[in-house]
């Protein structure tokens, strides 16, 4: 089963959708790095964006 991710940016409406998690990481950290790139990936952003994954 698929997995989303929504950008936990405010007025961002980015969303990922991959098989794992691990590639919704993968994709979530480029994003980042394009779209946010103020936006530091550390532990807790990490954490905060795994709680943020559902099943679709």
């Amino acid at each position: 089963m698929a997995q989303q991710l929504s950008c936990v940016v405010d007025g961002c409406e980015a969303t990922i959708t991959e098989e794992t998690v691990a590639e919704i990481l993968e994709v979530a950290e480029g994003h980042a790095a394009e779209e946010h790139p103020d936006l530091e990936l550390d532990e807790g952003t990490v954490e905060t964006l795994k709680e943020n994954i559902e099943e679709v």
